[in-house]
């Protein structure tokens, strides 16, 4: 006997890790279960409870609230959760509504029936947060209105006609049932928001587009004569009230929340409309440009298709245009970017594999992908003269690259003696502080002229 309770005990502490989904679903699908068991074990008592004073009615929509509270645990298991959630909450509304103005059996303990509305009104704030607008923000307002209108009017249904039952200081006690309310959902909805720094990153970043907030500038790149050779095209966002808010901030939360491909998409369609605009008036020559690709970005279904159409659209050639990705991307599905590199690059486009020693290194990753250029870390270069082990290591990369036919640009050349020094260690091409900042499109622009003099 006991080691079957034991083994129903297991099972009920190891329920939330095998009900289906991700975190925050998992534990919507656990609050589901808990209203479902507490509206059955409920409406099992008030079914007895009625049946025995000879209450068949009231019994009877007892039945139909367990009924539903059968349905709850069920559809708290359904792979169609979303559709089951619209129906769950109706449904429970009115069968409360139904309760408050029915069942009218025992008059002192009428009021404590609202104390299941206000676990729904809360409830429904907390657990439905991530749902639509309608379930998460406008259901839990009609949930309190219908409250402060049964509690200020006390109507029911009784001898074929509706009562009401209007408290004598109705001001009174409207007040000490409203604003207890009133706050505890506000309190609700208060928790259930995101106030971190991150989360308001997220919302405003998502919106800087559409702002006109985000802006390119463009680093030149230089060969060991100092000429330019091309540019690397960076995403700054000037903010309205904080300034420039550094990429090492915004790019990672934008990675993780997704909104990186539509940025990337904006990126794409921006470069390349400066770079047609430049052509049109400066004759570009072969200069090159530099755009970073997010691995997100990369392995999107459309990103092939959509950067095709805007090549297409402002008449780029390929050939003018350099993909950099990071040593994380190769963590992702590398047949799909094999793929996706090798469409590329067949038409001309070179690819780049940025901040290279300091993450995922792998040789493996440049001789499988058809890589055209190996951007070494500026973390790295900063510390060659402070560290051996990093001089060796930028050394043997250039090295290595060289032999392997590939381009070798040194990133983050603050000073003479870093372009020296790795000149004469064979790197070819830079990009730093030394040679210019990141510069905006009209500043760009005069490097450009002053290259064709």
């Amino acid at each position: 006997m006991i080691s079957y309770f034991n083994s129903r005990y297991s099972m009920l502490r190891d329920l939330p890790f095998i009900l289906q989904g991700d975190n925050p679903e998992k534990k919507l699908r656990l609050t589901l279960l808990i209203a479902g068991f507490s509206s059955i074990l409920a409406g099992f008592y008030m079914i007895v409870t009625n049946f025995i004073r000879g209450e068949n009615g009231v019994s009877a929509l007892y039945c139909l609230s367990t009924t539903i509270g059968f349905y709850i645990v069920v559809a708290a298991f359904s792979n169609r959760l979303n559709k089951h959630l619209y129906i769950i909450v109706h449904a429970l509304l009115l069968i409360i509504m139904l309760l408050f103005l029915l069942d009218n059996g025992h008059a002192v303990e009428k009021h404590s029936e609202y104390n299941y509305l206000v676990a729904l009104t809360v409830g429904s704030a907390l657990v439905l947060r991530q749902q639509t607008t309608y379930l998460s923000k406008i259901f839990p307002l009609i949930c309190l209105a219908v409250y402060l209108f049964f509690i200020s009017t006390g109507l029911t249904w009784q001898h074929s006609a509706f009562q009401l039952n209007i408290p004598h200081e109705s001001g009174f006690y409207i007040v000490n049932c409203a604003v207890p309310m009133i706050a505890l959902l506000l309190t609700a909805f208060t928790l259930r928001g995101n106030y971190s720094e991150t989360d308001l990153i997220k919302r405003e970043l998502s919106q800087a587009i559409e702002k006109n907030q985000l802006e390119l500038y463009y680093q030149p790149q230089v060969n060991n004569n100092k000429k330019l050779i091309g540019f690397e095209a960076l995403l700054r966002w000037k903010h309205p009230s904080k300034g420039f808010i550094s990429p090492e901030v915004f790019i990672p939360v934008a990675e993780k929340s997704g909104l990186i491909i539509e940025i990337g998409k904006w990126v794409m369609e921006r470069a390349l409309q400066q770079i047609a605009e430049w052509d049109r008036g400066q004759y570009l020559g072969d200069l090159a440009f530099s755009i970073n690709i997010s691995p997100l970005q990369l392995i999107h279904r459309d990103f092939t298709q959509d950067t095709l159409l805007t090549l297409s659209h402002y008449k780029i050639r390929p050939e003018r245009l350099k993909f950099e990705i990071t040593e994380t991307t190769f963590v992702y599905d590398q047949k799909r970017i094999g793929e996706v590199i090798s469409h590329f690059s067949q038409l001309g486009v070179k690819w780049a594999i940025d901040d290279f020693g300091v993450g995922y290194s792998s040789l493996k990753s440049i001789s499988d992908f058809a890589i055209n250029d190996i951007k070494i870390d500026k973390s790295l270069i900063m510390q060659i003269f402070k560290n051996e082990s990093s001089a060796i290591v930028v050394q043997k990369t250039i090295e290595l690259s060289r032999e392997m036919g590939l381009n070798v640009l040194a990133e983050g050349i603050e000073s003479e003696e870093y372009f020296t020094y790795l000149r004469d260690k064979g790197c070819h091409l830079f990009q730093g502080y030394h040679f210019a900042r990141p510069l905006p499109v009209a500043d760009a622009l005069v490097w450009i002229k002053k290259a064709k003099i």
